[in-house]
């Protein structure tokens, strides 16, 4: 009987040490602490604008070898373009680019149902850009083509001489 009390024992002892190893990330209150996303941080950032989660793009736009992230959303009559340094943590650095839409002029989009998506970018784009972990390479950037079917797109790209996020248009 004392072999079986002990095997028995012993079964749950394992049980119970393999459950503690699969505890999520708890903080003091003992509430598990949720991972940051892009669009939290956006949402903080800029709370009056309605951010679309399902346009998230990823990919280096700042081009020093991290992956960033931008999403679009909407405020009132301006299509918003955010845009979130990685990696994500509470101290990100955020951009947000504003385009008018259903207006007359160069700086406008000719509607509010626009994408967004990562395009490669040129090399004049680029030019003198270095990623931080081979400082010798050259850097194929990325950035953001803003469009919506209608008129020309907004190119979306980092300029490495004003240390911000710029645009171009045809």
């Amino acid at each position: 009987m004392k072999r079986h009390h002990t095997i028995l024992l012993l079964a749950l002892i394992g049980s119970l040490t393999g459950c503690a190893g699969n505890r999520a990330a708890h903080h003091p209150g003992g509430t598990p602490t949720p991972a940051l996303t892009a669009l939290d941080l956006l949402r903080q950032h800029d709370p009056k604008t309605a951010w679309e989660p399902v346009s998230e793009v990823r990919a280096d736009l700042d081009h020093d070898g991290v992956v960033d992230y931008a999403l679009r959303g909407l405020r009132k009559d301006r299509v918003v373009v955010g845009i979130v340094k990685g990696p994500l943590a509470a101290a990100s650095r955020t951009w947000i680019l504003t385009f008018p839409w259903g207006k007359e002029g160069q700086d406008s989009l000719c509607s509010s149902r626009v994408k967004i998506e990562a395009e490669d970018l040129d090399d004049s784009a680029t030019a003198g850009a270095k990623p931080a972990s081979s400082p010798h390479k050259t850097v194929k950037g990325k950035g953001i083509s803003l469009y919506d079917d209608r008129c020309d797109a907004f190119h979306i790209y980092w300029s490495a001489e004003e240390r911000k996020f710029a645009w171009w248009r045809l």
